[in-house]
């Protein structure tokens, strides 16, 4: 009992399979989880350590250093990266693909326990954390009144707002950004100080000794244990003015004696920006292991019950990275069904029969469905890479039942049979070179499975995707279709419409009538001009592997994502509010183009924040833009082209030192901060960015190079106090205690929290001198200095001034210096931007223990390219091995074969014509097409075979075999691309990033449709003569003897 009898038999059972089919599938479809692209990073872990009042210096070598050493043991590292900043260490652990990312972060945990003693006491506890750094928030909410001061607005944002969305479960952080952080500023005055013989240590040790609440042991009476306890914390701001600094003589000195106190904001330090106008930000960052989309469906959800609350406050979405996500898969949706409607259109064009073509058809949705449901069973999601391969198998998955019916209504109408023993017999046919074409294909992608790294986790989805999808068009194809044939729904409406429909289609059918003819011509002097033709083939091949390699190659093609962001640095030194104007600036450049739907600015950076910029740290003098543009379809230009419209705007501000406007996404790596990374290590900083800056000049000319930055520069402005030693030991003094009475004076120190209502967070206290006294290099040098013996000097007394200039982060790699040159590619492909790189490298003499690389995306297409050129042979191996059992031989899987090469000619037209680089995508579509174009050379050999066994040995017999396949093959063909054409159309957003894919199968199908009915039979006709001439020869031999 075969499939289609089986089928047949038990029709009820297939009808309930599906229904369930139906069901599942749409259920399924409904349930997945969606995501722009699945997560390519390899395991990450940061270690994120504050260290305030620290210089860059300082925290790379109390910091940084130490944990990197112990880090760098833990297994299954494969490179650590720390960036010191001033204040702040990240250190970057990234394992190899295929760690656990829990047990790397525990391991990692551990490492840092065992050194944390090493480690300053200023320095707080590090942070453990399981995602990027430099990932940005993939929602951002802008808070903001018109009625409630941006004070109270962060208050609520602290102590509200920020612990209900931590709360979510695929929530790893909430960042409040924006300053305006209430606290209570107490401001020193220096020369009431003097006249009292006060110093700022004792006032701020006498906050810290009269603010605390803790234990003071246990007392036990009677067997009862009654705990002790004083809680004498500051309740209100006047309990902190009415502070006794000392009482004497009937001399009482309060604090507020001595010191204005007042109720305010801290420093700023920190801006945010939403179209011109301040705000406070929220800015939700997702777990490395969560879900885009569900994770900002969780939080709106909330915020939703949350704003109610706060009717004052006006809340904005700023970003949101579901946005274009969501589009995407519904676009991708879109392009699906209709992909569906043209290939159901070609397949009409071929059988004419309503009925026939309508079942045909009805294998698309059941095989999508079928594939959506074993997505759901092996946790795959709908992003951009599965919905491609959905759209690419569309012309596939009709193949098989094309295959069944023709087989099937040949059996009933030219054999006489029943329809029901037609349904049996036909499938019974086919069924051997059914599963050899779908095998075919699907084996070729078989070893995309194994594949590791960056290239395994994008194309391991697509594949198996691929692979469900073919597997459900043969389940569908071999038992859902003759099922369905086989009940002969005969509907008088149908017949009638058949009728017109045929008038209608004659045309297309006698272009097709002509086109046969002109092959049939063609093939018969292509069989008398043999070498000739071989000859050509091979010469056009060679021209067009030639044309390959000099369109250039890239990793991925760019995406449009309808968002772009730009960093900016100006000049060092700027203050907040400098820095602010700039920015102001650049908001008029923004307001003047039509397409920017919205833009926010964060200025500056806030302790303990996660997201750091993308040009390495974020300081008062930096800022960072994220803007969003209206969707390619609703605009003419490009995102390129607007973002070098205000990139050239931009260069029209002089103050600003270096900018980078990109579109998101630009990185096809994960890890990557720019395509391009050219990293130089070695011992020196100062002579590190001494070569970056030569090497700069050098490259800055190369064409489609742009957005050129290094990863950090020697320009912040740093005034160096210079100590007497000598001086130092006369008073009993050290550069510590010196440094901490500076510190305390010119930036402040916190000395306590003021308790606050319910469960909002302690005001933070800080001390300081007022700002006439910490404004000037003279205020500075009058500072007094008090000894351990009592002694006050003023600080110019024990130090000198010089003025230097320092980096503004300092990186290390695998604990070697580094500085990192970074850039992007516009116009120009980037295997040939990269090569003219390599070029200026290969020259560059560098000092001994210095070296540069090519790191970023290079180094990823690479191995890329190594893995898949070498699953490209794989796969044409296993074919021929498929092919070998397939017709027990080893030669005519070799003619067969011949199709294979010739999809280059296709491709790299097709590639011309769309102006598209060679990219990953291009390469998985020659590794499709090695399965799939041979399927037509199957059913072509096969017949030819066939002749020959009827004794049709000669020319006669080949040419009739193109005649009766010629409408399959065709049919097949055009289905295939018509399934294609709109990701090679690139009809929906983001399907950029995978129509090179597209368009490399369509290119290639087309030539090895049309080459494969001339140059395969050449082929076959040329080698059977040369065994016929061989075994005419042996017969001879053999009648000699």
């Amino acid at each position: 009992m075969n499939w289609a009898q089986f089928s047949i038999k038990n029709r009820y059972t297939i009808f309930a399979l599906i229904i369930g089919i139906l069901l599942f599938g749409f259920f399924s479809k409904a349930t997945l989880k969606e995501q722009l692209m699945p997560d390519t990073s390899p395991p990450l872990i940061n270690v994120m350590t504050n260290y305030p009042g620290a210089s860059a210096k300082e925290v790379a070598e109390n910091v940084s250093e130490i944990l990197e050493e112990e880090i760098s043991l833990v297994s299954g590292v494969k490179k650590v990266k720390s960036t010191s900043q001033n204040d702040l260490s990240i250190v970057k652990v990234e394992f190899h693909y295929g760690v656990n990312e829990d047990q790397a972060a525990l391991d990692v945990e551990n490492a840092v326990n065992r050194i944390s003693y090493y480690l300053p006491a200023q320095a707080q506890k590090p942070q453990i954390l399981k995602f990027n750094t430099s990932d940005k928030p993939i929602l951002t909410i802008a808070l903001k009144s018109n009625k409630v001061p941006l004070k109270e607005i962060r208050f609520i944002a602290d102590n509200k707002l920020k612990n209900e969305l931590q709360l979510l479960e695929n929530v790893a952080a909430v960042d409040v950004f924006g300053g305006h952080k209430e606290q209570i500023n107490i401001y020193l005055k220096n020369d009431i100080i003097q006249a009292y013989n006060l110093t700022p240590e004792r006032i701020m040790n006498s906050l810290k000794l009269n603010n605390l609440s803790r234990s003071a042991g246990r007392l036990i009476e009677d067997n009862q244990e009654v705990l002790i306890r004083i809680d004498e914390s500051f309740q209100d701001i006047e309990e902190i003015k009415n502070l006794i600094i000392f009482s004497n003589n009937n001399q009482t000195l309060y604090l507020k004696d001595v010191a204005d106190v007042v109720k305010g904001e801290g420093e700023q330090r920190s801006l945010f920006r939403v179209k011109g106008e301040q705000a406070i930000s929220l800015q939700i960052i997702k777990k490395d292991s969560a879900n885009t989309v569900a994770t900002v469906e969780e939080v709106l959800e909330r915020l939703d019950e949350i704003k109610d609350k706060y009717d004052n406050i006006e809340f904005t979405i700023v970003s949101n990275d579901a946005v274009f996500t969501n589009q995407v898969v519904d676009n991708m949706t879109g392009s699906i069904l209709t992909a569906i409607i043209l290939t159901a259109l070609i397949i009409l064009l071929f059988i004419v029969s309503l009925s026939e073509s309508f079942i045909v058809a009805l294998s698309m949705p059941l095989s999508f469905l079928s594939s959506l449901s074993l997505m759901k069973i092996f946790n795959l999601q709908l992003d951009l890479i599965t919905l491609s391969a959905l759209i690419l198998s569309i012309g596939f998955v009709v193949d098989n039942s094309i295959v069944v019916v023709e087989s099937i209504m040949r059996h009933h109408k030219e054999f006489g049979k029943n329809i029901k023993d037609a349904a049996i017999d036909g499938t019974k046919e086919i069924i051997l070179a059914v599963l050899a074409g779908t095998g075919t294909t699907i084996i070729v992608l078989i070893p995309l499975l194994f594949l590791e790294g960056f290239i395994g986790k994008v194309f391991g989805p697509l594949s198996k995707t691929l692979i469900f999808t073919l597997s459900s068009s043969l389940f569908v194809a071999l038992t859902i279709i003759p099922l369905l044939v086989s009940l002969d729904l005969k509907i008088t409406f149908l017949s009638n419409m058949e009728k017109v429909l045929k008038r209608l289609i004659s045309p297309f059918n006698i272009f097709m009538d002509k086109i046969l003819a002109f092959y049939i011509r063609t093939l018969k002097k292509a069989l008398t001009w043999k070498k000739t033709v071989l000859f050509i083939s091979v010469l056009v091949l060679l021209l067009s592997g030639l044309t390959l390699r000099n369109i250039g190659m890239e990793l991925f093609p760019k995406l449009d994502t309808g968002a772009l962001t730009i960093s900016v640095e100006v000049q060092p030194g700027s203050n907040i509010a400098k820095t602010n104007q700039i920015v102001k600036g650049i908001e008029d450049i923004l307001e003047k183009e039509a397409e920017i739907v919205n833009y926010s600015a964060q200025i500056g950076y806030e302790s303990g924040g996660h997201f750091l910029g993308e040009m390495g740290a974020l300081g008062v003098n930096q800022a960072y833009f994220t803007v969003d543009i209206s969707s390619r379809k609703e605009r003419k230009e490009t995102i390129w082209q607007i973002q070098d419209r205000i990139r050239e705007s931009i260069y029209q501000i002089p103050e600003i030192t270096s900018f980078v406007v990109k579109e998101v996404g630009s990185a096809a790596v994960a890890t990557a901060q720019a395509p391009i990374d050219i990293r130089i290590s070695g011992p020196d900083k100062v002579l590190l960015n001494y070569l970056a800056d030569d090497f700069i000049k050098e490259i800055n000319n190369i064409n489609g190079l742009i957005n050129v930055y290094k990863g950090w520069e020697i320009n912040t402005p740093e005034l160096r106090l210079i100590l007497d030693k000598q001086r130092l030991a006369e008073l009993n003094l050290n550069p510590q205690l010196v440094t901490n009475q500076i510190f305390s004076n010119m930036q402040g120190i916190n000395v306590g929290g003021l308790k606050q209502e319910g469960n909002a967070k302690d005001l933070a206290i800080n001390i300081r001198y007022t700002e006439g006294d910490r404004d000037n290099i003279e205020v500075l040098l009058d500072q007094v200095i008090v000894s351990p013996l009592g002694v006050k000097v003023p600080l110019s007394d024990i130090a000198e001034v010089s003025y230097e200039k320092s980096s503004n982060i300092i990186t290390r790699e695998n604990q070697e210096y580094t500085t990192d040159i970074y850039g992007h590619t516009d116009g120009r492909a980037f295997s040939h931007v990269v090569s003219d790189i390599e070029k200026v490298i290969n020259q560059k003499q560098l000092p001994t223990g210095y070296s540069i690389a090519l790191t970023g995306e290079q180094s990823e297409l690479k191995e890329s390219l190594g893995d898949l050129g070498f699953s490209l042979i794989l796969a044409i191996i296993l074919v021929y091995l498929l092919l070998v059992a397939q017709f027990n031989s080893f030669l005519h899987p070799l003619t067969i074969m011949a199709a294979v090469p010739l999809v280059l000619i296709g491709v790299a037209g097709a590639l011309i014509i769309t102006n598209k680089f060679v990219s990953m995508p291009v390469i998985l579509g020659l590794i499709l097409l090695a399965g799939t174009v041979v399927n037509n050379s199957i059913l072509l050999m096969d017949y030819i075979l066939n002749e020959r066994k009827s004794g049709n040995n000669g020319p006669e017999g080949i040419v009739n075999s193109v005649k009766m396949r010629f409408r399959p093959i065709m049919m097949t063909a055009l289905s295939d691309i018509a399934g294609m054409l709109p990701l090679a159309l690139e009809l929906a957003l983001g399907s950029e990033r995978f129509s090179p894919l597209a368009i490399a199968v369509i290119g290639g199908i087309l030539t090895a449709t049309f080459l494969t009915l001339i140059v395969v039979p050449v082929l076959f006709s040329l080698i059977e003569e040369k065994l016929s001439y061989k075994r005419v020869i042996k017969d001879q031999g053999e009648a000699v003897i």
